[in-house]
């Protein structure tokens, strides 16, 4: 490693040979860690879905079921023969509705089935009482990735005019005529932009509190005249509902002037159009490359995803948790398993001691975060269920009448019958929102729990052969990183049972906003070659990556064999990544977390003991200043 490049930028002396060797795959935007063990665990899977093909032996039902789609989604001979045919009923249906007295009548089965409408219902924890569930309204995403593309023009009209040319080829491989597939469009990108001046940018979506706002019965009814919400959510629960929590007041605000006969026409090029986009995939390899073009090019990837992994993928997705679960059970291990188990327990014992002696905090907040703490579920490696929908969906293959378009109806109906049967009534806390083969780790604000799935339990971040100090680098931080979550800037504003509650004393909560806006301070207009970080966007993540990272220190400093060194360089290991220019500055526009290089090098910057152990002094690039340290918890 470069001495001299530790004190100019850790990132790139720990990750020197990686950066300069590491190949961005083709299909990807980025390769990174993350990335990295992905593939490995793609590779695993995809080799273990033509090994059950073959010999399907031992198989549950829900894995035979798997094999069963996996079968028709590669069967890529069968959808070219198949053509557009399965999705004509969709475009029918579309194309038939002539007002939106039409529309209401068909919008319960068209959200039922997953279509395209511009605005959307969901059953969700509520935020004032975790033990229920109540339904939620939101509006359709934009075109384009946030509100602020469309802030300057000349981003905007670059960004359309690559809309407009992707979804030209769509439409006229689905047999629109140049004309026709214009009209579809202006109109199309006309709706959009009555939809972008009441949409919630990223860093006003990052701040989820302020995405519950209960509306009343009555009141939502007075501002939907030209539609008829009330009714349709009652539609969809079964019941008379008394309230919607609105994501977007701005939306239901403006509602009666957005969703209106006046902007029929524009509203119906626009579910044309957004429906057609989504379903693509279902069809063609043609329509499914063409489909994503305009993503690809977002993203700066080179090119599509090839035709089998893309199959994989469409019949995976679908039952993602039943697959992981068998990567989790077959790949992880109960010893491992015990051991993390173990170091969570540990790392949970550390950050009780960080509140217990904490200098800013009065006692009663001390207490109550303590409580909150030990209240604490944890998940490690994979689930104790799966979702129930699953034991009701049965795949029928071609030969049996079906098709993927008829299939994805199907799914879509499953899944939100009992999303919508949810409906005031307790949550399920066992059912995991990822399945154990996914390279992450989330915490729950509403259940209070803290999930790490098998997949990301493996060598940079978590090894059974790598020493203690590497592992609380990698898996340590991100363990604690997740904790840490439950006292960032939204987790902090709910209680042991995961109800929005104001469990602090005035002044400590003062206090916190104050930390809060000094984190915002420390990483706002940092440069990282592909533009400046937004503090405010990613202040939740930075809080909990600070945390996190002191956290994981104390408790590799507890050991025996603790290794400073080993510690700080797995923790700038594991952030290693490569974008390509356009997916680094869209994930600076949308992306909640701070860039893989700022997340390596400023949180390190914002520790003494890393100051203290490389000897920095005022003069090095690393260096930072002891007013300047951000210390939270």
């Amino acid at each position: 490693m470069n001495k001299e490049l530790i004190k100019k930028n850790y990132y790139e002396a720990v990750n020197q040979e990686w950066l300069s060797k590491a190949e961005i795959p083709g299909d990807q935007p980025q390769i990174s860690v993350f990335l990295e063990l992905h593939l490995d665990i793609e590779k695993t899977l995809m080799d273990l879905a033509d090994k059950w093909e073959q010999d399907p032996t031992g198989l549950d039902k829900n894995l035979l079921k798997f094999v069963k789609l996996h079968k028709m989604t590669k069967d890529f001979e069968t959808r070219a023969k198949l053509g557009t045919e399965p999705i004509k009923p969709i475009i029918n249906k579309i194309n038939n509705i002539n007002s939106l007295k039409e529309l209401e009548l068909l919008a319960k089965e068209m959200l039922m089935e997953n279509y395209d409408l511009p605005f959307g219902f969901q059953v969700m924890q509520d935020f004032m009482n975790s033990n229920n569930q109540v339904l939620y309204f939101g509006e359709a995403d934009l075109f384009l990735p946030d509100k602020s593309y469309y802030e300057n023009k000349e981003m905007k009209d670059q960004l359309l005019g690559m809309f407009r040319m992707t979804t030209m080829q769509i439409l006229k491989l689905y047999g629109y005529s140049d004309e026709a597939a214009q009209e579809i469009i202006t109109k199309a990108l006309a709706f959009d932009e009555l939809l972008v001046l009441v949409a919630k940018s990223s860093v006003e979506k990052a701040d989820y509190v302020k995405m519950y706002n209960p509306v009343s019965r009555k009141e939502v009814y007075e501002k939907s005249k030209t539609f008829d919400l009330m009714a349709l959510a009652d539609s969809l629960v079964q019941t008379e509902v008394d309230k919607l929590i609105v994501f977007n007041p701005n939306f239901l605000e403006k509602f009666n002037d957005i969703v209106c006969e006046e902007n029929f026409e524009l509203l119906k090029s626009w579910l044309i159009l957004t429906n057609l986009r989504k379903f693509a995939s279902d069809l063609t390899d043609e329509l499914r490359i063409a489909s994503g073009a305009f993503g690809r090019m977002l993203s700066g990837i080179s090119e599509a995803q090839s035709k089998e992994k893309y199959a994989f993928y469409q019949a995976y997705n679908r039952l993602a948790q039943a697959v992981g679960l068998y990567y989790g059970i077959n790949y992880f291990g109960p010893k491992a398993k015990a051991d993390v188990e173990n170091m969570v327990h540990e790392m949970i014992g550390v950050y009780r001691d960080r509140i217990k002696n904490n200098a800013w905090l009065q006692p009663e907040t001390k207490s109550k975060a303590i409580t909150k703490l030990d209240a604490m579920t944890i998940h490690v490696g994979y689930p104790e269920e799966l979702p129930s929908y699953y034991d009701l969906y049965e795949v029928e293959s071609y030969e049996e009448g079906s098709n993927l378009i008829l299939e994805t109806l199907k799914f879509a109906r499953l899944t939100n019958k009992d999303n919508f049967s949810k409906y005031q009534k307790e949550p399920n806390r066992k059912i995991w929102g990822m399945p154990a083969s996914m390279v992450n780790a989330y915490y729950n604000p509403f259940n209070n729990q803290i999930v790490f799935p098998a997949a990301i339990l493996q060598r940079p971040y978590y090894s059974l052969d790598q020493s203690p100090s590497e592992n609380y680098g990698g898996i340590g931080a991100v363990m604690a990183h997740e904790i840490s979550h439950a006292f960032d800037n939204n987790g902090a504003k709910f209680d042991e049972f995961g109800s929005l509650n104001n469990w602090w004393t005035e002044e400590d909560f003062k206090s916190f906003e104050e930390k809060a806006k000094d984190m915002i301070q420390l990483f706002d207009g940092a440069e990282t070659g592909y533009g400046q970080c937004n503090g405010k966007l990613t202040v939740s993540e930075n809080i909990a990556d600070s945390s996190g990272l002191r956290c994981a220190l104390e408790a590799s400093k507890k050991h025996p064999n603790h290794n400073y060194e080993e510690f700080f360089q797995n923790w700038a290991r594991v952030w290693r990544q490569k974008s390509s220019p356009e997916f680094a500055k869209l994930l600076l526009t949308v992306d909640v977390h701070g860039p893989a290089i700022l997340r390596a090098n400023m949180q390190l910057r914002n520790l003494r003991e890393f100051q203290e152990y490389y000897q920095l002094t005022k003069d090095d690039p690393m260096y930072l200043e002891e007013e300047k340290m951000v210390e939270i918890w």
